[in-house]
């Protein structure tokens, strides 16, 4: 694989590195913003004939002949060529990333591997020169703002500062925190080798390498920086480990662990025949995602939070809704602790409709932002869009896991939550007209801020349908469908003028004819996805929803995707209050709507599986030049080093068309194309490595 932008770090710990191999460049991952990291210099090498060695890790040290990349779950790993010897370098970095067992995923240590071996024959045509039997390797970490110093005969600490950012009352956007610097003490803990002063070696045989690993143990331990409005929550792993010796202790015991999971883990995911790039995007998306998550605890209730990559805003929940797939899939219940977590922000539907909204309650873009659960901070509400989003994924999880705990925590929550919905159609005919700016927030003002949205109608739709308003929800499917369909794609909107309210600028213009009203787009099956997990059809005709898939992605495909509708916004405009929240540009896309729309298409045997050749495209444009991880934009906007891209770790449920209902007692699979091969998630034994395989 090419040389690009990886990271790797543990479930909610704040504890990774990332690795920029054509800039020689890493940073530590802990409380920093993503593209503020402490510098690392990472030199993982090798002696060989008297010379040194390293990886492009950092910025001084020769450097190998040729570099090779590999991704997976649980690892990032670099690979080095000695032409001369015929010697090959590989160091893994290893996450303990296991899903449904929280007190291992979030043990805040990550594994670092580094083994040398000769290889038979030559490289290319390049003459061995050097016959050497053995070599030295060494692993050694620093920085310009890093200090290591001894601290026993295995151990090394690595003294630096990261900065905690937060929210205030006078912030103007979720850029403009306060600040702190946290003084951090890690410990670097020889598991096999020897400490040399401020590195640690190894010296191998090189016939033998693969069984002579240098392995380290990189631990922290951090004090609370998580705050629930105003009080600093201690991290999850700090109910299993009190401190730093702790956690250093925990990895001397458990020298093998990380490395022993990960071939479990990954072993599983691996058991399909999709495309390389689908793999690719299976581990890079889950990095970007780990690098994002917060994990404390309030007593003994888990706090589980997400950033949205550079915006930094807690557990965004259309970004959230867009990436469940992810939850349903493999790990339910981070899912269940953000929807419990959400209810605790739920708004009074008055503060958006008035008096006539008594009673009933609205759910908020986000919970915070940085270190701060305090409320949202995106600057308008998207009111329809997130409640709706809200009470798809609370029945979702219900019928998935058959746990009804949260429902009936917040039975009157959801009647309000369907009461306020129904409130957004002023004039009772399926479809919301007020409340209905939404997050698509790079697109046209049809997309954005229409007031018949049919992506809107849809999501209002899939609400009413899950939590048995069956009359609204009918109700809706017909005016979706006789209103919005155009003969091969539902429209944009369903009325072609209006007065379209910009919810950035409190401008109202009133249209003959709103631009783009009419263009297919790849929105009409966001609302459907995530219930075809669960078994729930909508009432529209799936014929014209299949024909408006195939429609919408021939008409709306550009090099990297799908961008949001076929209408190419001549006239963007880019208001100051959005910058740091969205950039404006004539035809965006993002990555993971199509991701998405591509599981929808698989329940319905409309084959889009090439399209991830795409996407993984975009995902290595960007990071062999500039550090981004996933980068979910393209053809204009910014969202980078985002989570939402796990929406990919739906596919595989998707492609078997795996339909697990606990409630109503269903469990089937149907796999709409020939020659599929995938691992079923939902109930593997992660810990043993055995997985049922579905395949057709």
């Amino acid at each position: 694989m090419q040389l690009m932008c990886d990271a790797i770090a543990v479930l909610g710990s704040r504890h990774g590195v990332l690795w920029d191999p054509p800039r020689r460049r890493c940073g530590i991952v802990r409380f920093d913003r993503h593209t503020r990291l402490t510098e690392l210099h990472l030199r993982a090498g090798l002696v060989i004939d008297g010379k040194e060695y390293v990886l492009p890790l950092c910025p001084e040290g020769q450097v190998l002949d040729f570099h090779d990349q590999r991704m997976t779950p649980c690892t990032m790993s670099l690979i080095g060529i000695h032409a001369a010897s015929t010697t090959k370098l590989k160091l893994t970095i290893v996450t303990p990333f296991r899903p449904r067992d929280g007190e291992f995923s979030t043990t805040p240590v990550i594994a670092l591997r580094l083994t040398a071996q000769s290889f038979a024959g030559i490289f290319r045509w390049e003459k061995k020169t050097i016959d050497a039997k053995e070599a030295e390797i060494f692993l050694e970490l620093s920085g310009p703002a890093v200090a290591a110093e001894e601290s026993g005969p295995d151990c090394i600490d690595l003294l630096f500062n990261s900065v905690r950012s937060s929210t205030w009352d006078g912030m103007k956007d979720a850029w403009d925190a306060k600040t702190e610097d946290l003084p951090q003490r890690d410990r670097l803990v020889g598991l096999t080798g020897q400490r040399r002063g401020l590195r640690f070696t190894r010296k191998v045989t090189l016939a033998d390498g693969e069984d002579q690993p240098l392995d380290v143990a990189w631990c922290t331990h951090s004090p609370p920086v998580l705050d629930l409005r105003g009080k600093r929550l201690p991290f999850r792993y700090a109910r299993d480990l009190a401190d730093l010796d702790a956690v250093a202790g925990w990895a001397r015991a458990n020298p093998t662990a990380l490395f022993d999971n990960a071939s479990r883990v990954d072993g599983i995911v691996s058991r399909n025949n999709c495309s390389a790039s689908v793999n690719h995007l299976m581990a890079q998306t889950l990095h970007s995602w780990l690098i994002n998550t917060w994990w404390a605890t309030d007593g003994g209730r888990d706090i589980f939070a997400v950033w949205e990559g550079t915006c930094y805003m807690l557990s965004t929940l259309d970004v959230e809704y867009t990436q469940s797939p992810f939850y349903l899939a493999a790990w339910p219940d981070l899912l269940a602790y953000q929807l419990d977590l959400w209810a605790d922000f739920a708004k009074d539907g008055r503060q958006s409709l008035g008096e006539r909204a008594a009673g009933t309650a609205c759910f908020p873009h986000d919970v915070g932002a940085h270190a701060s659960i305090s409320g949202q901070v995106y600057s308008h509400d998207m009111e329809v869009e997130e409640t709706a989003n809200w009470l798809i994924l609370m029945y979702a999880y219900w019928r998935r896991t058959g746990d009804g705990a949260l429902i009936e925590k917040h039975r009157k929550l959801i009647a309000r939550a369907m009461a306020f919905l129904r409130l957004c159609d002023t004039t009772q005919t399926g479809a919301p007209d007020v409340g209905v700016a939404n997050t698509i927030d790079d697109a046209s003002p049809a997309i954005q801020f229409g007031k018949r949205q049919v992506y809107l109608a849809v999501k209002a739709m899939a609400a009413a349908a899950a939590w048995d308003d069956t009359k609204t929800a009918q109700q809706a499917g017909r005016l979706i469908e006789e209103r919005g369909w155009l003969g091969d794609h539902f429209a944009t909107l369903l009325e072609k003028s209006g007065a379209l309210k910009n919810p950035w600028s409190g401008e109202e213009v009133q249209c003959d004819q709103i631009p783009g009203w009419d263009a297919p787009h790849i929105y009409t099956v966001n609302g459907m996805a995530v219930l075809d997990m669960v078994g729930v059809e909508l009432p529209v005709d799936r014929d014209k929803v299949i024909a408006d898939l195939k429609t919408a992605t021939q008409r709306c495909l550009r090099q990297y995707g799908c961008v949001h509708s076929d209408f190419r916004n001549e006239n963007p405009r880019q208001l100051e209050q959005m910058l740091g929240l969205a950039g404006v540009a004539q035809s965006p896309g993002w990555i993971s709507m199509n991701m998405l729309r591509d599981i929808a298409a698989f329940y319905r045997g409309v084959d889009l599986r090439h399209l991830a050749d795409r996407y993984w495209d975009w995902q290595t444009t960007t990071n062999t030049q500039e550090p981004k991880l996933f980068f979910e934009t393209f053809n204009g906007n910014n969202l980078s080093f985002y989570p939402r891209g796990v929406a990919v770790w739906g596919y595989f449920d998707a492609l078997a068309g795996l339909v697990i209902d606990r409630v109503g007692g269903i469990d089937r699979a149907k796999p709409a194309f020939a020659q599929v091969r995938v691992p079923r998630l939902f109930d593997a034994d992660w810990k043993s490595g055995k997985c049922e395989v579905i395949q057709s």
